[in-house]
């Protein structure tokens, strides 16, 4: 799997949790399920955007790096 893959597979799931969550909280709606969303879940989303900036630059990066070795001739 590339790093574009990756990361859209990543901003993907993301999404699907937030619609899955919002589904769930319509009918839990308790101290747990705040608690359960301000530990878990909004902690979670901007790991999820760090990661996503980091395939950025990973990709970026193998970019780079490919392309400075075809200039070299050393890649294909």
């Amino acid at each position: 799997m590339s790093v574009t893959a990756a990361k859209a597979a990543l901003t993907d799931a993301l999404k699907e949790l937030h619609f899955a969550w919002s589904r769930v909280r319509a009918d839990w709606d308790d101290p747990a399920a705040e608690r359960f969303e301000r530990e878990v879940l909004d902690p979670m989303e901007p790991k999820a955007m760090a990661a996503a900036k980091a395939m950025d630059e990973l990709a970026e990066l193998i970019s780079r790096v490919r392309r400075e070795c075809a200039d070299s001739g050393d890649v294909e």
